[in-house]
């Protein structure tokens, strides 16, 4: 049997899951400043979860939170200011989680991201048309102006363009379902 990349990488994940399985459960496996993704309101995980969790949901940081104190010995609390010099969560509610660029190399076109800061929704600049050419050949017709005239009698042809709106959402979105977004702030 040959194997390919493809085998390789399927056992590679097979390892990682085994290892990550083996790992005893009691342990505080999450760390300061870690992310989590739940179905459980916050009253109920908060009742199952080591520590301190809260909701990724724009407020601002306590001072006598480990996140806090970590974030300001590694100079990284000015990244968390908002307009009105508060330190704040990120809010990822309603919003996608995008992997930041390292090292200048990723798929995100804006360089210079902070971590944590937010990005408004965009649509890449692309353009929709329809051509049609109708002949108009050995008729004399009436354009705009005597330019237009010349061109359409010379070439015979009309082009008409037309763009047209599709959808019918106020967004643009990839299916999606929704989850509630925790940050681990203190042990």
């Amino acid at each position: 049997m040959k194997f390919t990349t493809m085998h390789l990488c399927v056992f590679a994940i097979g390892i990682l899951i085994l290892l990550g399985f083996s790992r005893n459960q009691s342990d505080d496996y999450y760390e300061i400043g870690d992310v989590k993704y739940s179905i459980l309101p916050p009253n109920t995980f908060n009742k199952t979860q080591k520590g301190s969790w809260v909701l990724l949901d724009g407020k601002p940081m306590a001072e006598d939170q480990k996140l806090y104190a970590l974030l300001e010995q590694e100079f990284l609390l000015d990244n968390f200011k908002d307009a009105n010099g508060v330190y704040t969560l990120p809010d990822a509610r309603g919003n996608f989680i995008r992997s930041m660029n390292v090292n200048g190399q990723g798929n995100d076109p804006q360089a210079g991201r902070l971590v944590g800061s937010y990005q408004a929704d965009a649509l890449k600049t692309h353009q929709h048309s329809l051509q049609n050419t109708i002949y108009k050949h050995g008729r004399s017709f009436k354009g705009d102006n005597a330019k237009d005239h010349a061109l359409k009698h010379a070439y015979g042809s009309v082009w008409a363009q037309r763009t047209n709106n599709t959808g019918d959402a106020n967004e643009s979105r990839p299916k999606n379902i929704t989850l509630y977004c925790y940050i681990k702030v203190s042990n």
